[in-house]
């Protein structure tokens, strides 16, 4: 595993806030607390991105939603569902409206145009089963994590 690069090149990771698992798609994200820093490996990546906690300005949990397609009929929807089936099962899922695609946390840090995005799941899940009650309660730890890390920020 590469090290964490930090903007003045020291980067000692204290605390690990979330393991990764390359497999599902998640990241690495540790915190060096000594030093008022925490970074982001996404899977994929040589190097993490780094950032400062005393830069984090909010974090929140976030949902995805599948975008909401007209469906099909008569012999289209026919010849949708021969072609591609799973695509056909993916729509209907999103037509009820009762499964998300994926969850993570959304970190707001000054001086980015766009949130860091910190992904922890990213398969259906319906709203209001055991799965779905765990992956959020994760979520909901992430984003406590890194809150602290704010907190921590300001307190030392």
């Amino acid at each position: 595993m590469t090290e964490p690069q930090a903007v003045d090149g020291a980067f000692e990771a204290t605390r690990t806030i979330l393991a990764p698992m390359p497999m599902l798609g998640i990241p690495e994200v540790l915190a060096d607390e000594g030093r008022g820093l925490w970074s982001v490996r996404q899977p994929g990546a040589e190097v993490p991105r780094v950032y400062r906690c005393a830069d984090i300005r909010s974090c929140q949990v976030y949902e995805v939603e599948g975008e909401q397609q007209p469906a099909p009929e008569g012999l289209q929807g026919i010849g949708e569902i021969f072609k591609n089936p799973m695509a056909v099962s993916r729509a209907n899922m999103m037509r009820r409206g009762d499964r998300i695609f994926g969850a993570g946390v959304l970190v707001e840090v000054a001086g980015l145009a766009e949130p860091v995005r910190i992904g922890i799941w990213a398969r259906p899940l319906k709203r209001g089963s055991r799965s779905y009650r765990n992956v959020m309660g994760s979520a909901e730890q992430l984003k406590g994590a890194i809150e602290g890390l704010m907190v921590g920020e300001s307190d030392g």
